[in-house]
């Protein structure tokens, strides 16, 4: 997917209930990889559900979950960019 506008509106269709965590990557240079520098920081953006604060490595699941009841769960995952 090519993101144009900002904000950006994902739906995902026909989920069961349940615990669900998504993650997000601006693949500015579209080459389908998640890019980092030499210390292994991302050089591109990157978010998760829930919005955990990142620290040495992506979030555990328990951060990131969101509990998905009924057709209309709504999310919003803030881009992070070192």
């Amino acid at each position: 997917m090519v993101i144009t506008a900002m904000p950006q509106l994902v739906t995902f269709e026909n989920l069961q209930p349940g615990s669900y965590a998504v993650a997000v990557l601006h693949d500015a240079n579209n080459d389908g990889e998640a890019n980092r520098n030499a210390l292994g920081i991302p050089v591109e953006g990157f978010g998760f559900s829930r919005n955990p604060v990142i620290r040495t490595g992506p979030p555990k699941f328990n951060d990131a979950v969101v509990l998905v009841l009924g057709s209309s769960t709504k999310i919003q995952i803030q881009l992070n960019y070192f």
